[in-house]
């Protein structure tokens, strides 16, 4: 692009000059930003040009592309005159004060020259390209594991005592402490995250009369998607042993059950018994809606509490990444090309259960509903876009809000109570993901799974569910917890970071599809949703 004119001072072609420097910038890879400082300072210097010369004298006007981005060149012949200078001009004649105009032309990324050479006077402008920053899908947990591989592959050259000696003598006890810091902000995090889930609701009668069927619901379809989940991983990793020893022992299961009740208060929060926190966490949710009338600031306080701990979380899971890494560097520098290969399994389990089960759900309020599919998807499009490029509900939660009362027709006041509790308490994927990592790890250890021990991994699955950590990587350390739960290694925990990068965008979108069909589904059920979407 090239364009070249001779112009007066006038104001037609000042505003004129102004919309074609204003076009050339605009349709170039340059920044807004840019290009508006540009024009301003370009229409102060040409204002003040006006002055100086008078409306009747001429310049010459050229825009010129250099690598990409416009160029403009003002060339005025006469005497020297700098309009760019703050030196014997009054502020109250110019649009823009001095010091506004001298931050401008100090802008680095829009750079304005003033020269005089052979009888004219030359003002030249021209910006850099707009770079905008790369989004890698993963964000900072696929740079963790890839520079984890390069440091892997670096260890590989050296001696073999050397990097032994790395592996266990740094490694390890490196990525235990950092594992046990994680777990040890994780327990109050479960314990609060629950309580504010139930001070959600406004008494103890709304929980009774609809609190308690949400929950109940939450955790039918949760518990539905965990078996579908071990039934496909069964598949891809046939670890579940039925015959012998393995069968389901009553005595077992009643331990488990009676281990649920704590001895005392703060005994589960030092030995880290997630299923203990959570009992705790119900009954002191419960005990709140009841003091609720009492206490009125008790809920208020909760609130402020969740607020605290999610602040302890996100200061802790900035070692996540330094979790990540260590656990991924161990798990190749430690094992066979082969292991480090199989992660396909994983990350192709994970499609298969996430879309599968989504698709179930979407099928179910077809039939149930007679709702027309394309509207559906397409209404709810953007719900989904957003899930998919941030991978994350919680992005999409105001949009899926609004799409809840305005296109799935649900009562407004339900959608608010519904959606925060939804957010904080069903977490249908991430249950399937965490019965996907066991089934993994007893996979590439070699341990058989009892239907005792598929037992454990649901419930513990579900129960855990509700308490990953709002952060990236953070259901890394639920990963922790329900492998020492189990007795399982933690050497699996790297690799399945590394699965996470390739599903976890899928699993965000299939996660908020399975919510707004359960949402559609209780609603319709309960009389909280009108006509819509009908075929």
């Amino acid at each position: 692009m090239s364009v070249s004119k001779r112009l007066s001072f006038g104001n037609d072609d000042l505003e004129t000059t102004i919309e074609d420097v204003r076009e050339a910038f605009e349709k170039s890879p340059v920044s807004e930003d840019d290009c508006i400082k540009i024009c301003l300072l370009l229409e102060e210097a040409l204002l003040r040009c006006q002055q100086h010369f008078g409306q009747e004298y001429q310049f010459s006007l050229q825009i010129q592309k250099w690598f990409g981005v416009p160029k403009v060149i003002i060339r005025i012949k006469g005497e020297a005159y700098n309009p760019l200078s703050d030196g014997d001009i009054d502020d109250d004649d110019d649009i823009l004060p001095a010091q506004v105009l001298k931050g401008l032309m100090n802008y680095e990324q829009a750079e304005t020259i003033y020269t005089y050479r052979n009888g004219y006077n030359e003002i030249s402008t021209y910006a850099g390209k707009a770079w905008k920053p790369i989004k890698i899908p993963g964000g900072s947990i696929t740079i963790s594991a890839l520079l984890a591989v390069v440091c892997a592959g670096a260890a590989d050259l050296l001696p073999t005592a050397l990097q032994e000696a790395v592996i266990h003598d740094v490694a390890e006890p490196l990525l235990k402490t950092l594992m046990g810091l994680i777990v040890a902000v994780t327990g109050p995090f479960v314990f609060i995250s629950i309580v504010n889930g139930i001070c959600l609701m406004e008494d103890v009668a709304t929980f009774s009369n609809v609190g308690l069927r949400v929950i109940r619901r939450f955790f039918i379809v949760m518990l539905c998607m965990s078996l579908f989940a071990a039934g496909v991983c069964q598949f891809f990793f046939p670890v579940v042993v039925i015959n012998g020893e393995s069968n389901l022992a009553l005595s077992e299961l009643f331990q488990l059950f009676l281990g649920i009740f704590p001895r005392n208060f703060v005994a589960p929060f030092v030995e880290g018994n997630i299923l203990q926190i959570v009992f705790i966490a119900i009954l002191t949710g419960i005990s709140i809606l009841t003091l609720t009338n009492m206490i009125p600031n008790l809920k208020v306080i909760v609130g402020e509490l969740n607020k605290l701990v999610v602040k302890m979380m996100d200061i802790v899971s900035k070692v996540i990444y330094a979790a990540i890494f260590l656990n991924v560097f161990k798990s190749i520098a430690g094992n066979s090309m082969e292991t480090i290969l199989a992660v396909w399994r994983i990350v192709a389990s994970n499609y298969a259960f996430c879309i599968g089960f989504g698709m179930l759900m979407l099928m179910h309020i077809v039939y149930k509903y007679r709702i027309n599919v394309a509207d559906f998807l397409r209404q709810g499009s953007k719900v989904f876009l957003i899930s998919f490029s941030t991978a994350s509900n919680t992005a999409a939660m105001s949009t899926n809000m609004e799409f809840a009362k305005e296109r799935l027709k649900i009562e407004g006041k339900f959608c608010d109570f519904w959606l925060p509790l939804s957010h904080a308490m069903f977490s249908p994927s991430a249950a399937a993901a965490l019965v996907a990592g066991v089934f993994y790890t007893a996979y590439n250890a070699q341990m058989p799974l009892s239907l005792f021990s598929l037992f454990i991994t649901v419930i513990l699955a579900l129960q855990l569910s509700i308490a990953t950590p709002p952060v990236p990587g953070g259901i890394m350390a639920i990963y922790a917890i329900i492998f020492k739960q189990l007795g399982l290694p933690f050497d699996s925990i790297g690799m399945l970071m590394v699965s996470a990068v390739f599903v976890v965008n899928v699993s965000s979108v299939m996660s908020m599809l399975i919510r707004d069909c359960e949402l559609m589904d209780i609603a319709g059920e309960i009389g909280k949703r009108g006509a819509s979407l009908k075929e």
